[in-house]
């Protein structure tokens, strides 16, 4: 299958360049791309008749750090990171158990990210393997999810429900498949130290990506402390579990010494920078020249439900003005890398997606374009202002493997849009 699309194309390169071609052609061959380029040199080599998109492309988004279970309540609460799970969270967690919620609320998620230009990520599940199940077989896009293990420090339901290791663990790897199944402890406070070993070796042996939290807020880093005593710090209790490695994403990382930078580095793990999340929480800034003083790698995410909205564009959005705010220089050409080519290759998808480049999947979204032409910055500064319903809202379709998945049904907003 061979498929022709005709609009403004902005596909990212790296964290300070994207290519940017007004009158584009996008060749979709098989479900990948097969030719990018200007409009009329593309169909020169490849006469079909276009599909014309009256708006600008992009690569599909990636959000690697999002809770699915939890998309149900997505900002409505406003707490410390602790007490919010406590009193919040893990009450809606339990409500899992129930198979039936659990179908209903994954089409939901999954159809909302598609709306929202968002393909693929690594989500979080409750600690429920049914849920797990549930997820994977719901998922509309590219996905690695994994089922919280919480054995210890929270409520009874929850922490009966969890997966034991070691005796537990094989069964959803089998099920779900190693390249979309992530060992996921869910914190260091919610697990033993023989328990989050026991993940670490398994993770290792069944060549399995690894998912958690670190040090999220200073009251966590305390009771982890408190907890461990036996570790230098945060990260070395994980770093003592084996957990640590290339396919390790880490959310938050906010509160960290230079000995657990340094770790991070010489470990390759990833980082999953959730701006918005830390703003609800109150949680504090991520960063970022530390990060790239390590050159550790990152990418973007929600972090729903403490992130208030599964929106990547709300998220970039927050990306450049919380760290401008700051007086950190950042780019709109970085913001549209790492919520795309980051994202993929913190999936261990790098090869096959996150942007419009030879050979990868055909996944893309289409945004909306005014009438008066302006350069490609100014009109990414433009996409990600609004507040956060409306740009959950503002893609005008999605593609998957370069079949729609979703087409925005209402007409455009009146405000001013994005052009190039």
């Amino acid at each position: 299958m061979r498929t022709l699309f005709r609009a403004a194309i902005l596909n990212p390169i790296d964290a300070q360049s994207w290519e940017f071609l007004d009158d584009g052609g996008l060749l979709v061959e098989d479900g990948a791309i097969g030719t990018l380029g200007r409009f009329d040199e593309v169909v020169k080599s490849h006469p079909l008749e276009p599909i014309e998109l009256d708006g600008v492309i992009v690569p599909g988004f990636a959000d690697i750090h999002i809770h699915w279970v939890q998309h149900a309540v997505r900002g409505h609460y406003a707490q410390a990171l602790l007490p919010w799970l406590a009193t919040h969270i893990w009450p809606e967690e339990a409500r899992y158990a129930d198979t039936a919620l659990a179908r209903e609320r994954a089409e939901m998620f999954f159809a909302d990210c598609l709306a929202a230009g968002t393909v693929m990520g690594m989500s979080y599940s409750s600690p429920h393997p049914a849920a797990a199940r549930i997820a994977h077989e719901a998922r509309r896009g590219d996905w690695i999810t994994g089922n919280v293990i919480m054995t210890t420090n929270a409520p009874a339901d929850l922490t009966a429900a969890s997966a034991k290791p070691p005796s537990d663990l094989a069964v959803l790897p089998d099920t779900i498949g190693r390249a979309h199944y992530a060992v996921t402890p869910r914190f260091a406070l919610n697990c033993t130290a023989r328990d989050l070993a026991a993940l670490g070796a398994f993770a290792r042996y069944q060549g399995l990506a690894v998912q958690t939290h670190l040090a999220e807020s200073e009251a966590e880093v305390r009771e982890v402390e408190r907890l461990f005593p036996e570790a230098t710090d945060y990260t070395d209790v994980y770093d003592r579990a084996g957990l640590l490695g290339p396919r390790t994403v880490l959310g938050h990382c906010i509160h960290l010494s230079e000995r657990e930078w340094s770790c991070l580095a010489a470990r390759g793990c990833w980082i999953a920078h959730c701006p918005s999340s830390n703003e609800a929480l109150d949680s504090g800034r991520f960063d970022l020249d530390t990060a790239w003083r390590y050159k550790i790698p990152f990418a973007l995410a929600s972090d729903v439900g403490a992130g208030p909205s599964h929106s990547m564009l709300h998220v970039m959005q927050r990306f450049l003005s919380q760290h401008r705010a700051a007086g950190v220089h950042v780019t709109p050409e970085a913001a549209l890398f790492y919520a795309t080519i980051a994202g993929a290759h913190a999936m261990g998808r790098g090869a096959i997606a996150g942007s419009l480049s030879l050979g990868k999947r055909g996944d893309f979204v289409l945004m909306p374009r005014a009438t008066r032409l302006r350069s490609p910055q100014a009109w990414f500064e433009d996409l990600v202002q609004g507040p956060m319903a409306e740009l959950e809202r503002r893609p005008l379709g999605t593609w998957i493997a370069g079949y729609p998945v979703f087409m925005n049904p209402r007409p455009r907003p009146s405000s001013p849009a994005p052009p190039c």
